[in-house]
């Protein structure tokens, strides 16, 4: 059973991807973010990379963090995604959301 642990915020049950760090580490320094957790890495096709909102839950947001040939579920417990959004939009993270 893998270890569980935080860091600053994100919490490391499953690896992460190497190109969502930037944007991650850039959702743990805000305020209104209270955790980040990452869940399982799996195989796409395509070169996008950033991030995009599926849904927001009763305590956040879903959001689908992709790299070149990989995707990976992040959730955002924050009890402002409106705050989170717009920010990822003006930092040029958020692609096309559903």
């Amino acid at each position: 059973m893998p270890r569980k642990f935080r860091h600053h915020k994100v919490k490391r049950e499953h690896h992460v991807l190497e190109a969502l760090e930037v944007g991650l580490a850039l959702l743990a320094d805000q305020a209104a973010v209270d955790a980040i957790i990452p869940g399982p890495i799996t195989r796409k096709r395509g070169p996008s990379t950033g991030f995009s909102v599926q849904y927001a839950t009763p305590t956040g947001l879903k959001l689908l963090g992709r790299s070149p040939g990989a995707v990976q579920e992040v959730f955002v417990v924050t009890k402002d995604p409106d705050s989170i959004r717009a920010l990822l939009a003006n930092q040029g993270l958020l692609t096309a959301s559903r």
